[in-house]
C-alpha cells in the first residue's frame, strides 16, 4: 500500500463527516419513531384529584414500549419552577394533562409556538379542559384561559359527582375510525363523574359520549384541527382509567392519529 493512502483515506473520511454535519437535523433520517412528550405538573391538589403526576409516566412508558414511541416526560411539582420546554422543538405529538396552572412565559410562548405553528399532534385529557386556566399568577408566569375553546373546542363548565360515575358509549357512526380501534365494549360504566363540555366546537368530530342521572348526554372524546395542528381531547383519565383496556386504547388511538405523517 502505498504511504498516501493512509492519508488520502483520512481527508476522505474528514470530509464525509463534515458533510454530514453541515445537514441541518431536520433533514437527516430519522429512526421512524413518533417523538412524544408528556407534559404534567402536580400544582395544587392535583395529586388529591386524578393524581395523573404519579399515575401517567408508568403508563405511557408501557404505551410507548409497546408502539415504538419516543417518550419524553416533562413534570414538575410547581408551575412557577417548570423545566425547558426545548423538546417540543423535536416533538411529534405532545400529550397535556394539567390543571389549573400557569407556565412561566418563556415555556408558555413554547408551547403556544408548538399549538398554533408546528403542525404536530396535541393530545389533551380530562382537566387540560380547564389546564392552563390558573387564577392568581406570579408576574413571571402566564395562563391560557381560552386553550380549551380555541384550541381544542371544548366548552368546559363543572362536573357531576364522582360516586355516581358515568356511563361511556361509542358513536356508532365512528365505529371503523382509527380512533375506535380495539375500544371496547362500546358501552361501559367510568367510575368518573361527567365533565360538562356541552357544546363542543362544530368542527370538532365526536367519538364517545358521557351521561349520568345529573346531566344528560356530554361530548366525551372528541378529534378536530386547529390550524395544522391536529388536535384531540377526551375526558377520560380517572384514577381507575389506567388499567382498562379501553382507556389503553384510545390513548396510544389518540397520539397515533394526532401524530400520523401528512
Amino acid at each position: 500500500m502505498s504511504k498516501l493512502q493512509p492519508k488520502l483515506f483520512s481527508a476522505a473520511a474528514c470530509l464525509l463527516l463534515f458533510a454530514f454535519a453541515a445537514v441541518p437535523n431536520e433533514l437527516r433520517a430519522d429512526d421512524g419513531k413518533t417523538v412524544v412528550t408528556l407534559l404534567l405538573c402536580a400544582e395544587g391538589d392535583e395529586t388529591a384529584h386524578y393524581d395523573a403526576y404519579n399515575r401517567m409516566p408508568a403508563f405511557m412508558e408501557r404505551l410507548a414500549k409497546d408502539n415504538n414511541w419516543d417518550l419524553h416526560i416533562v413534570k414538575s411539582l410547581k408551575y412557577a419552577d417548570f423545566p425547558s420546554l426545548e423538546i417540543l422543538d423535536k416533538t411529534d405529538v405532545l400529550v397535556v394533562y394539567v390543571r389549573r396552572i400557569a407556565l412561566p412565559k418563556a415555556e408558555m410562548e413554547r408551547l403556544q409556538k408548538y399549538v398554533k405553528e408546528s403542525g404536530k399532534g396535541l393530545v389533551a385529557l380530562r382537566t387540560a379542559s380547564h389546564g392552563f386556566a390558573a387564577g392568581k399568577i406570579p408576574e413571571t408566569c402566564q395562563a391560557w384561559k381560552e386553550f380549551d375553546k380555541e384550541v381544542l373546542g371544548g366548552n368546559y363548565h363543572g362536573h357531576g359527582a364522582n360516586e355516581i360515575g358515568s356511563e361511556i358509549w361509542n358513536v356508532k357512526e365512528q365505529a371503523k375510525s382509527p380512533v375506535l380501534k380495539d375500544v371496547k365494549p362500546d358501552v361501559w360504566h367510568c367510575d368518573a363523574s361527567v365533565y360538562f363540555n356541552d357544546p363542543a366546537a362544530k368542527d370538532a368530530v365526536v367519538y364517545q359520549y358521557a351521561a349520568s342521572s345529573e346531566k344528560g348526554r356530554m361530548p366525551l372524546t372528541w378529534t378536530r384541527s386547529y390550524g395544522s395542528t391536529r388536535v384531540a381531547y377526551t375526558a377520560l383519565g380517572y384514577k381507575t382509567d389506567y388499567d382498562l383496556p379501553q382507556f389503553q386504547a384510545l390513548i396510544r388511538n389518540l397520539v397515533n392519529w394526532t401524530g400520523e405523517k401528512r
